[in-house]
């Protein structure tokens, strides 16, 4: 009974004794400064010159009980063109329970022991990388990761990795779709709604849409935007439907100009991108009295099929003038709610479905 008491009390503590030792080793941690970084520019990751880019990110390096000697490695890739960069410190020592941050940029300080000793550069890919950037002084849009590994220099067994990526989508568009259009081209178009629905196309995330009055006094588009908004306000989509609370309303008779502002985070900071400037004229009939379920409606009439064919349908001689929605939507013959009914919208926006043709029936 003892015999087999010793040797279960031993198949207990060796793996016991193996799990404190495996864990036992230093380790490296990291992470970007500005995880929402979309856009980055050529300076701020230049691959001959790294000591001339900004912190981008930080490095932890946590040390066990032990005394060591470790090198840090760091691989640059990306997902288009592989490996771009890599190099290794010479041997630095870790004092016992020592823990300390770093950043990118200690990587290339000529005074720092963490300089990257055999900094080498991918010449193939960083030639392909550098024609893609020429027109743009941007990185092209891709995944790019930044691959660490920390390895004690007597025992390369014991050594610690970690991987950070941040995906670049370079937003640098802003188009707007409606209402109105751009301001120069023309009378700009009557819309028969005090509520309408502003729509644009872009790649970036966060936006901030303005709607200012245009007063006589305005002598220019931008004299127009620097009055007092009539709304402003951040979204993070590309579709705003004007509030009925909340904002200045719009009145009819009254010209109104928008403009949409993109905030983008880049490696040197906060940007921003401005749309055009789009007008337009709020209609005096009854219909800019509209209610606010029927200006729902439009709001996607309007989208899906254009505002002139919807000023169309409910002109004067217009099949739809003095429409009035019952309030029960069918899709496909089938009661549906209006959720149902925004779900199947969106996915007409999104190209899954494409609008062939339509038919008015009583």
């Amino acid at each position: 009974m003892k015999q087999y008491f010793r040797k279960t009390l031993l198949c207990l503590f060796f793996p016991l004794l193996w799990a404190v030792f495996s864990f036992a080793q230093p380790t490296v941690e990291a992470g970007f400064y500005n995880e929402k970084i979309d856009m980055f520019f050529l300076d701020d990751f230049d691959l001959s010159n790294p000591s001339a880019n900004p912190p981008l990110f930080w490095i932890r390096i946590t040390n066990d009980a032990t005394d060591r000697n470790v090198t840090l490695t760091l691989n640059v890739e990306s997902e288009l063109y592989g490996l771009l960069a890599s190099g290794t410190t010479k041997p630095f020592f870790l004092s016992a329970d020592t823990v300390f941050t770093i950043t990118n940029c200690d990587l290339a300080a000529g005074a720092s022991p963490f300089e990257l000793q055999d900094y080498t550069i991918n010449q193939e890919a960083a030639t392909e990388l550098t024609n893609a950037i020429l027109s743009t002084g941007m990185l092209p849009s891709d995944n790019y990761r930044f691959q660490l590994t920390l390895e004690d220099v007597e025992q390369p067994a014991i050594s610690s990795q970690e991987e950070i990526s941040v995906e670049i989508t370079n937003p640098t568009t802003i188009e707007l779709v409606s209402p109105g259009q751009p301001v120069g081209e023309g009378e700009l178009p009557i819309i028969y709604t005090r509520l309408p629905q502003f729509v644009w196309d872009s790649n970036a995330k966060e936006f901030i849409i303005t709607v200012c009055e245009k007063l006589p006094t305005n002598s220019s588009p931008e004299d127009v935007m620097d009055n007092e908004p009539r709304y402003s306000g951040s979204i993070n989509s590309t579709n705003f439907l004007y509030p009925a609370s909340g904002a200045w309303p719009l009145e009819p008779g009254k010209t109104y100009y928008w403009q949409v502002k993109a905030i983008v985070q880049s490696s040197s900071g906060t940007i921003e991108l401005k749309s055009e400037i789009w007008g337009f004229t709020i209609g005096t009939t009854q219909s800019s009295r509209t209610s606010g379920q029927q200006t729902f409606y439009l709001n996607l009439l309007n989208d899906l099929l254009g505002e002139e064919v919807v000023q169309q349908l409910f002109s004067d001689e217009g099949e739809l003038h003095d429409f009035t929605p019952t309030g029960v939507l069918l899709i496909d013959g089938s009661p549906a709610t209006l959720q149902e009914l925004q779900n199947l919208v969106q996915q007409i926006r999104d190209g899954k479905y494409k609008i062939k043709s339509f038919q008015i029936t009583q």
